[in-house]
This record gives C-alpha cells, sequence and structure tokens, in this order.
C-alpha cells in the first residue's frame, strides 16, 4: 500500500473547495437504496498516489449509515497509527490526570485540613470534599461555549491554566471557606476537561481504535487516583504544610497540560465544521496512517457534516435533545449510565477511603494512607484490560457482568463491622479491592466511551456537557451526603444503600441500554431509532433465552431479531451487506 504522504496539503485543500459543489450529501429517503461501495485494499494498491478527487469519485455516492471502509492493514494493525496521533492522545488524557488526583489528594488531605480548621460539621465535611464537583457544574456547561467558539484544543488549553490558579490557591487558602473558594475554582477546570476529552479522543481516532483510545479518559483518570495517593503517602508525616502540599499537587500536571496543548492537533471534525477544510486535511494527514486515508476520512467527514448542517439550520438543539425521540433516547440512556456510575459508591471510597480505615476501622492515619494507596493501585491496574474487552464483549456486556460483583461487595463492606478490629480490616479491604477491580475495566470507563460515540456530531458537544453535568450533579449528591448519611444511617446502611442502588441499576440497564460495539459514529442515530420499549421487549426475551439455556430447557434455534441489529438496521436503510 502506498504510504507516499501527500506534498501539497494545500493544493488538495483548494481542489476540495473548488470542487465542493460536486459532491453531494446523500440523505436517506425512501426513495433511495444505495448500495454498499465496494472498497478493498486493491484501490490503494493502485499504480499512482491517489488524489482528493479519486476519493470524492469513489465515495460520491456513499451513505454516511455504511461501513467504515476499512482496509486489511486497518483490521490486521489497528495500532499501527502515527506519532502525532497518539502525542494528541495523550495530552488530551493528560487532563484526566488533574480529575483524577484530586479525587485521592482530597481523601489523604481531610485527615488534616478538618483539624487544622477545627471542621466538625458534616455538611461542612462533605461540601469541601464535593466541592470540585459542584465548580465541574458550572465548567461542564460552560465547556458548551468553550468547545464552539474556540475548539477541544483551546478548551483544554483554558481548562489547563485555570487548574494551575486553582491548585495555588487551594494550597495558600487561610480558611475553610477560601479552601472551598479553591476547589469550586478547581472544578470548573475539571468540568470542561471532562465534557472535552472523550469529545476529542472520539472524533480524532480512527474507527478501529475509537472505543479503546476513549477509554483512555478513565484509565488516566485511575492513574491520577493513584499518583493522588502517592503524594499523600510521601506529604501525609508532613505537620501543618502537608495537606496544603498534597493540595496544590495538582498544578503539576496543568503546568504539563498548558506546556503541551499548543503543539497538539484540533479535532478534523470540529475544524470541518467550521469550514476550515485546508487545517482539517492538513491534520488528518499528520494524524493518520497515510495520505489516502487521510483523504478518505475528509471525504467521510466532510459528507456527515455537511448532512448534519441541513439538518440543524435553525434548529434549537437543546430543545432537540428533549425532543426528537431519538435524541431523547440517547440522553436518557447517556443519563442513566452517569447515574449508576455515581451512585454506585465507587466515589463514596475515593474520596473518604482514608476516614473509613481511620474512623470507622481504627487503624493509624499512617496505615490509612497506605491501605488507599493499595486501592489506588488497584483502580489503575484493573482499568487496563479495558483497551482489549471494550471493542471485543460491547459497552452492555461489560456492565451487565460487573453489576453484580459491585454489589456483592457493598454488601460484604456493611458486614465488617461486627467483627474484631483486624478481621473488619480484612473484610473491609477485600470488599473494596474487589468492588474497585469490578468498577475499573467497565463501570468506569464504559459511560465516558459510551456517551460522546451515540450523539450526533452536531449535538456532540451538547450531548457530552449535559451528561458531564449529570455526572458531576450526582458525583456532588453522592460526594456530600456521606458524611451525613454515617451520621444518620451509620456505614452499615450508606453500603445497604449503595448496594439497592446498584441492584436497581442493573434491572434498568439491563432493559434500557443498546449494545453500541462495531457502530461507527455515522451509524449511531440507528441504534436509538426504535423505541425503549421494543429494546426493552428485545432484551427481555434474551434473557428469558439465556435463563432457558441455563438450566437446560427447550429453546427456539431461530434468532431473535434484535431492534439495533447491525446488519438489519442497514438492510432496512437500503445499504446492502
Amino acid at each position: 500500500m502506498s504510504s507516499d504522504i501527500v506534498k501539497s496539503p494545500t493544493r488538495k485543500a483548494e481542489r476540495l473547495h473548488h470542487s465542493q459543489d460536486r459532491v453531494e450529501v446523500l440523505s436517506i429517503s425512501e426513495s433511495t437504496t444505495p448500495k454498499k461501495k465496494s472498497y478493498s485494499d486493491s484501490y490503494f494498491q493502485g499504480p499512482k498516489e491517489k488524489t482528493l478527487e479519486d476519493f470524492e469519485e469513489l465515495l460520491k455516492d456513499v451513505n454516511p449509515l455504511q461501513d467504515e471502509f476499512l482496509t486489511e492493514e486497518e483490521k490486521q494493525h489497528p495500532w499501527r497509527q502515527p506519532l502525532k496521533l497518539y502525542y494528541l492522545v495523550a495530552v488530551a488524557a493528560m487532563g484526566a490526570l488533574i480529575v483524577g488526583i484530586d479525587i485521592s489528594l482530597v481523601s489523604g488531605a481531610q485527615i488534616e485540613y478538618l483539624k487544622h480548621f477545627k471542621i466538625t460539621n458534616t455538611n461542612i465535611t462533605g461540601l469541601l470534599a464535593a466541592g470540585t464537583t459542584l465548580g465541574a457544574l458550572v465548567g461542564s456547561m460552560l465547556s458548551i461555549v468553550l468547545n464552539e467558539f474556540i475548539g477541544r484544543r483551546g478548551s483544554l488549553f483554558v481548562a489547563s491554566i485555570w487548574s494551575i490558579g486553582a491548585s495555588l490557591w487551594e494550597a495558600l487558602a487561610p480558611s475553610w471557606k477560601m479552601l472551598l473558594a479553591g476547589r469550586l475554582m478547581l472544578g470548573v477546570s475539571m468540568g470542561i476537561i471532562s465534557s472535552t476529552v472523550p469529545v476529542l479522543l472520539s472524533e480524532a481516532v480512527p474507527t478501529a481504535i475509537r472505543g479503546a483510545i476513549a477509554s483512555l479518559y478513565q484509565q488516566m483518570v485511575a492513574t491520577g487516583i493513584f499518583i493522588g495517593y502517592i503524594v499523600d503517602v510521601i506529604f501525609v508525616n508532613i505537620d501543618e504544610i502537608g495537606w496544603r502540599l498534597m493540595l496544590g499537587a495538582t498544578i503539576v500536571p496543568a503546568v504539563f497540560e498548558a506546556i503541551a496543548v499548543p503543539f497538539q492537533v484540533e479535532s478534523p471534525r470540529w475544524l470541518i465544521k467550521k469550514g476550515k477544510m485546508e487545517q482539517a486535511e492538513k491534520v488528518l494527514l499528520a494524524i493518520r496512517l497515510s495520505s489516502e486515508h487521510a483523504l478518505r476520512d475528509l471525504v467521510l467527514i466532510r459528507k456527515a457534516v455537511e448532512e448534519e448542517r441541513k439538518m440543524t439550520e435553525n434548529r434549537n438543539l437543546y430543545w432537540e435533545l428533549l425532543t426528537v425521540p431519538s435524541l431523547r433516547r440517547e440522553l436518557f440512556v447517556g443519563t442513566l449510565l452517569m447515574l449508576f456510575q455515581q451512585f454506585c459508591g465507587m466515589n463514596v471510597f475515593m474520596y473518604y477511603v482514608d476516614y473509613m480505615f481511620t474512623d470507622l476501622i481504627g487503624i493509624s492515619d499512617r496505615k490509612a494512607v497506605l491501605a488507599s494507596l493499595i486501592a489506588g493501585f488497584t483502580n489503575a491496574i484493573f482499568t487496563l484490560p479495558v483497551y482489549w474487552i471494550i471493542d471485543k464483549y460491547g459497552r452492555r456486556s461489560l456492565q451487565l457482568w460487573t453489576f453484580p460483583i459491585m454489589c456483592a461487595m457493598q454488601v460484604l463492606a456493611l458486614f465488617s463491622y461486627y467483627g474484631t478490629k483486624w478481621v473488619n480490616f480484612g473484610l473491609f479491604m477485600l470488599a473494596v479491592f474487589v468492588f474497585i477491580a469490578a468498577y475499573s475495566p467497565a463501570n468506569g470507563p464504559v459511560p465516558w466511551v459510551y456517551c460522546p460515540e451515540i450523539f450526533p456530531l452536531y449535538v456532540r458537544a451538547q450531548g457530552m456537557a449535559i451528561t458531564t453535568f449529570f455526572n458531576y450533579l450526582f458525583n456532588f449528591v453522592v460526594s456530600y451526603s456521606w458524611p451525613d448519611m454515617l451520621n444518620k444511617l451509620k456505614a452499615q446502611g450508606g453500603y445497604g444503600f449503595y448496594a439497592a442502588a446498584i441492584a436497581a441499576g442493573w434491572v434498568l440497564l439491563f432493559f434500557f441500554m443498546p449494545e453500541t460495539k462495531g457502530y461507527t459514529l455515522e451509524q449511531m442515530g440507528m441504534v436509538f431509532e426504535h423505541s425503549l420499549g421494543e429494546i426493552a421487549r428485545y432484551h427481555w426475551k434474551c434473557g428469558i433465552r439465556n435463563v432457558r439455556k441455563l438450566f437446560g430447557l427447550a429453546t427456539s434455534s431461530e434468532p431473535l431479531a434484535s431492534p439495533y441489529n447491525k446488519k438489519l438496521n442497514l438492510k432496512m436503510h437500503g445499504v446492502e451487506e
């Protein structure tokens, strides 16, 4: 296959501009039934380097719902990508370190700052721990404006600069009120990062590795959590200023992010949406395997963007997220995932694990911080398998397999308060570590992969901003309410509450969460064309059939017709496999 780089992106961009009138944007209707276009390695292996016009001719009748036109090389070696793409991925994901580090830093720091400021009120305790999530509510909404006007790269740069200032503010806070202000400020940048990074990764990386790379956000959050616990261990024995050094440590990844972002390329989809075709072509040439792959994706992305632009003229996108049935279903399922990502109780462990070990189990501050370091290491290690399993087994399967384990571990934690100190410690450690091991490759990354890929490009920023807003809202409720829950229900009641929430979450996701594995971003709308009732009935029938198989009962061999089956949906839209 030709691997020559196109020598004149500007020249080809000009041809793209001048040939715009000749490029058709296919709109699907009952009278249009295009056949799936043949697209193989033989097209790449021609005697000459393919130009933009060649790809426009090949793809002129392409349905955006069509397959992603992967060559055999892309299928067999999906990770063989340019360094520029991996640089983009690394810089974007670095922002997630800020989020992860703060989650664990506050767990160690609160042991000391509660004493330093003589805080005994459970509401203030919860507010300080959850302050960043409250600020993130503002940040997730602010990200809508930033992503629209200054792009994904610009949004990350603003967030990194803001994080530097907020980290210094936290470290130097003279009172708990000023500390709260600093945590609110840091939360704003966290909200921008959480809304921007998943979108950037889903838009920039090739389809073959999109699911795995998109899950990198959660991996970097998990890595940040582990790093934060290391920082806690380093500074836990430094009197007076140890907690300040802990909270100020978020400045380190923020500085690296601020330095690295200007050298990162912008999302090609965002550039095309803004009409910056020449820049988009240059970006794709830098982050795709060859010039042919870049030009192919340029044509495909532009066609999808043009179609979506026609669909969105003079329309209120937020209103449509609530009123257009398919978008409303996407928003509902995305919000459902964010709800149970938080109401499984993971961030209760992350924010308060040191407090649980010291005040509830009764071990020393030093031992508590060391135990939490092991918890952070478990989180980081068990997030790694997601790269290989999320696209192999699917998003839905990971959720349904791991929710029962998390529920059982919350119940086990409930029973860790009735024996001797070290028996309780052992049971609690087992419950926490197995819970984290189940959460990390599934309920942690899946919502951040699933949400940006289900929304069409024209409402992706809005959809991600709303689901991220709800994620932080639910995070705030969970984190803020835990000290008061301990006071009124005791720890046993709290663990019982989250066990029940996980069980309820499994039922709702079983019925309403469609599988999206194997769909391109342009095809994702087909998954949610059918009502949630149809999807729930299909899942119920599948469940009954699987139970019958489990107990050896007679089961029909006829396959069930899935309402979101990829082949069936493509056929319905007139695209032959």
